[in-house]
């Protein structure tokens, strides 16, 4: 990277501004480790390096309410911002920070002055852990909602016969706990409802002009026909509730790391659902 540009908001030259103003993203996968296999609903280094790049500084605040192994964190330690996250599990908890420990001591040969840390919470409560108008930029993934999951007609708690083969989400990756207050247990309308809280507690620790950005897939619910479910949508519509400006999106191509499957054949064709979005949210300035 060129050197910084004391001029820009993020550091970036024109040049690098501009090259990486593409709304297609198809260049941004990690090799995958071994520890990757313990939560398995991770978006990759390369991911997060660029997000926190293009839309902090050093010095800043980067922060994730869902913060899993901690790869936004590192991504921040890496690129010399500050780095909060929040995770539920606390199995998680303690892979991150033993992941955040192991980057800086490799990258720096001994700990950073910077703040970088995972907290074991609810990220309901994040506003115990960050002050009003501190972060610059966060940049999470929601755990995958529990869809409408109702028993088959006579099969008790059972899955319902699929007569078409479609992508199932919540089959293909499991709630990482039995806690009920798991995003991941949520039914899908509880899921928005509760994401609407963590979204207004984000805008209220959000300096203005700063940015959120959600990485999210949409679905298909195999329990209601095959609906097609716009996650994205939902989501950019819910941040809007509660005061974001819906700044942009960014689709991340993945078909390149998806296989293809054979959805709906002979009877009904069927997209393979091989991108995520990046929906992109503003904090409106004072005038």
């Amino acid at each position: 990277m060129a050197k910084a540009n004391d001029e820009t908001f993020n550091g970036l030259s024109a040049k690098e501004w501009t090259i990486l103003s593409k709304n297609v993203w198809n260049d941004v996968s990690s090799p995958r480790q071994s520890y990757h296999l313990l939560h398995g609903a991770t978006f990759p280094l390369a991911l997060a390096e660029r997000v926190v790049s293009l839309y902090s500084k050093e010095g800043d605040i980067v922060f994730d309410p869902f913060a899993g192994i901690g790869t936004t964190v590192i991504a921040a330690a890496k690129l010399d911002r500050v780095g909060v996250g929040i995770e539920l599990q606390q199995q998680f908890c303690d892979l991150a920070s033993s992941l955040i420990d192991k980057e800086k001591t490799d990258l720096f040969g001994s700990k950073q002055s910077l703040r970088h840390e995972v907290i074991c919470d609810d990220c309901r409560a994040l506003e115990k852990h960050l002050y009003s108008g501190s972060v610059q930029v966060t940049l999470s993934a929601p755990p995958y909602p529990n869809m409408d999951v109702r028993p088959a007609k006579g099969k008790g708690s059972g899955r319902p016969r699929k007569t078409d083969m479609v992508e199932d989400m919540s089959e293909r990756v499991p709630a990482h706990s039995l806690r009920q207050d798991d995003f991941g247990n949520f039914g899908y309308a509880m899921y928005l409802e509760e994401l609407k809280k963590v979204f207004k507690k984000v805008l209220n620790v959000t300096r203005e002009g700063g940015y959120s950005l959600w990485v999210v897939r949409d679905q298909r619910d195999t329990y209601n026909n095959a609906q097609y479910v716009p996650v994205h949508a939902d989501i950019i519509n819910a941040g809007i509730s509660v005061g974001w400006k819906h700044h942009d999106l960014i689709v991340w191509d993945q078909n390149d790391q998806r296989r293809l499957m054979l959805l709906g054949y002979p009877n009904v064709f069927y997209s393979n659902l091989n991108c995520s979005y990046l929906v992109v949210f503003r904090k409106p300035k004072d005038k």
